[in-house]
Formats: structure tokens, sequence, C-alpha cells
């Protein structure tokens, strides 16, 4: 349910954005405020505070905005959210918008993990093709994890290429059990 309620204001937010030609700089400005929203217990506590009504809560959002030096979509939208006492929301509300904007800019965000460090060239020849499979430009997440062994784990979206020898281990032990 909440998913589907940051849906909604994530997209009002991103044709905002789209229409302003500021979307980039919109979705960049939402992560901060999100960041210290998570960062900050008592602006979480906006939401569950009984004493506070909605004009206060709108006052206070105003008020950061301004000392932050925050845009006015920025601010006005966080006004609302935090007046219906759903900032809850704003987490999942910028995941959602990253995701939109970056279907519109024709990005895909690709999570690849390493046994090791990768060179340089591999990465580069692992960008190619996965923009060659996909059409769209690739912004690789590179992370190590040791107990891969060797290879890597590609995960696109829900996705997932596993071609680490750990993987491999673990399909060759499945195989036998099965067999």
């Amino acid at each position: 349910m909440s998913q589907a309620v940051a849906r909604r204001y994530a997209r009002a937010i991103f044709e905002l954005g789209r229409e302003s030609g500021k979307l980039r700089e919109l979705v960049v400005e939402f992560g901060r405020f999100a960041e210290l929203y998570a960062a900050s217990a008592e602006l979480r506590e906006l939401d569950r505070n009984p004493a506070l009504g909605d004009s206060e809560r709108g006052k206070i959002i105003e008020e950061l905005g301004r000392r932050l030096g925050a845009s006015l979509t920025l601010v006005r939208s966080v006004t609302m959210l935090a007046t219906r006492q759903r900032l809850v929301l704003l987490p999942d509300l910028v995941v959602v918008l990253g995701e939109m904007s970056d279907e519109h800019e024709g990005l895909l965000r690709v999570q690849v993990l390493s046994a090791a460090p990768l060179s340089t060239s591999y990465v580069a020849r692992l960008t190619r093709t996965l923009e060659a499979e996909t059409g769209k430009k690739v912004v690789l997440a590179l992370a190590e994890d040791r107990a891969l062994l060797a290879g890597v784990v590609v995960r696109i979206g829900d996705r997932v290429i596993d071609g680490s020898i750990k993987g491999r281990l673990a399909r060759l032990t499945e195989s036998l059990r099965t067999a």
C-alpha cells in the first residue's frame, strides 16, 4: 500500500521535474532530503507527534527548506507530505523517483559483485556488453565479496546472472542432490 502511495507522489514530482527541465536536480535534492530525514529522529517524529497540527508541521518543513536553500518544488512537496502525516513515504518516494528518472533518461543501474577488484578493461567490456544487450546506457555499481571465490554476480533489477565459482558450486551441489 505505502509503495503505491509513494509511487503516486513520485509520479507527480517526476512530472514537475520533467516539465521544468530540472528532473535530475530534483532527484538529487529529494535524495539529500531523504538522507536528512533518515538521520534525524526529530524530523521522523513530525508524523507521530500528536501535539503538532498540520500547519505547524508545514511551517517546520518550510523553515527547514529555507535554511537548506531547497527548491520550491521540494519544500511544497515535503510540506504536503508532512501535513498529511506521510513523511514516512519519503524513502520509498525517492527510490521510485530515481527509477522513473533513470527510465526517462534511458539509464540502467546494474550491481556487480566480484570476488576481487575488476580491471578497468573488464568493467568497460562488461558495460559495453550490457548496453548492447539492454539498449540502454548502463551505470555499474561495483562491490566486492570474497566469499564468491572468483567470478562475478550481475544484478539487473530482479534478474541475477551468477557467474561466480560459489554459484557454480551451489548449482553443481543441487544437481547432484536431484540426480
